[in-house]
C-alpha cells in the first residue's frame, strides 16, 4: 500500500481564537517596513485554500499581475465543513425586528474581530494597518457591506462578493443611502469592490421555484445600488459581473479579482 499523507500548504497554520478558526498563510518574503498586508477571508473553511493558491500564482509576478504578497487569514467557525449555516446566521446578520432565531449579531462579530482577533494576528505577525482587506461572499458579502458602513476605516478595502442584501428587505441599502447622505471623514479613504455572478438574478436552468427565490432577492440590482450608492463618497467602488456564474460558482472568480483589487503593490 502506497503510504499516505495529509495535504498540507507550505507557510501556514491553523489555530483557535476566541472561538473562531484561524487559517493563516505567510508569504516567502519578509515584510515590507510598515508590516504584510491583510487579506481577511470571512468563511474562512470555504475560502483560504483558493485564495492562498490563487495570491502565491499571481503574487510571483506583481508587475504584471498588480497582486502583491500578503497575509491571508481565512477566519471560519469551528470544524471542516465548508460553512457552518448556524454560525454564519448569528455573525454575518444585522439584527431585523422579527428575525429568524439566531441571527443578528454582526455587531457583536465585528466587535469581537476588532477587540481579539486582528490583534491576536498582529501579534505574531506585523500588520500594516492602513491597508487591511475584507472579503466575504452571500451572507459574507452582507457582513462585509456593514461593516463599511458601521466600522469605516477598521478596513480600507471591502469586497462584497454577492451580498445578500434581500436580508431584511434591503435594510442595509437603505443604510447606505444614510451613509451616503451624511458620510464620515473615513469615507473619503475607503475602496468598496462588489461583485456578482451573471446567473444570479435569472438562470434558466433553475426549476421555477428557485426561479422566484431568484426575482424575489434580486441579487444583481442590489449589488449594483450599493455600489452605485457609494460611489459618489468613498475613494473607489468597482462592480464586477461574472457571465455565466451561478451564487457557487462565482466564488473563486470573486477570490482572485479580490486579489488585484486589494493588493496592488502601486495602491
Amino acid at each position: 500500500m502506497v503510504a499516505e499523507d495529509a495535504v498540507r500548504l507550505p507557510r501556514s497554520l491553523a489555530r483557535d481564537v476566541a472561538g473562531h478558526r484561524l487559517l493563516v498563510a505567510w508569504p516567502d518574503t519578509p515584510p515590507p517596513p510598515a508590516g504584510h498586508r491583510l487579506l481577511l477571508l470571512l468563511d474562512g473553511n470555504a475560502t483560504f485554500a483558493t485564495a492562498v493558491a490563487a495570491l502565491r500564482l499571481q503574487s510571483g509576478r506583481a508587475e504584471a499581475t498588480h497582486v502583491g504578497p500578503a497575509l491571508i487569514v481565512g477566519l471560519g467557525h469551528a470544524g471542516d465543513a465548508p460553512h457552518d449555516p448556524v454560525g454564519r446566521q448569528r455573525d454575518y446578520t444585522p439584527p431585523l425586528p422579527d428575525g429568524p432565531p439566531g441571527s443578528g449579531g454582526v455587531a457583536a462579530f465585528i466587535a469581537l474581530l476588532e477587540a481579539e482577533i486582528l490583534p491576536a494576528i498582529a501579534a505574531q505577525f506585523p500588520l500594516d494597518a492602513g491597508n487591511r482587506a475584507i472579503f466575504g461572499h452571500s451572507l459574507g458579502g452582507l457582513c462585509v457591506a456593514w461593516t463599511l458602513l458601521h466600522r469605516p476605516g477598521l478596513f480600507r478595502h471591502h469586497i462584497a462578493a454577492s451580498p445578500s442584501l434581500w436580508w431584511g428587505e434591503g435594510e442595509v441599502l437603505r443604510q447606505a443611502a444614510d451613509f451616503a447622505a451624511a458620510p464620515p471623514a473615513a469615507a473619503a479613504g475607503l475602496r468598496l469592490l462588489v461583485t456578482h455572478g451573471g446567473l444570479e438574478s435569472h438562470d434558466p436552468a433553475m426549476p421555477p421555484d428557485r426561479q422566484a427565490r431568484l426575482a424575489a432577492r434580486q441579487l444583481g440590482a442590489r449589488a449594483s445600488a450599493f455600489a452605485t450608492t457609494l460611489a459618489p463618497v468613498l475613494d473607489t467602488v468597482r462592480e464586477v459581473a461574472f457571465p455565466g456564474e451561478n451564487h457557487g460558482s462565482v466564488l473563486p472568480a470573486a477570490l482572485s479579482r479580490s486579489l488585484r483589487f486589494a493588493l496592488d503593490p502601486a495602491l
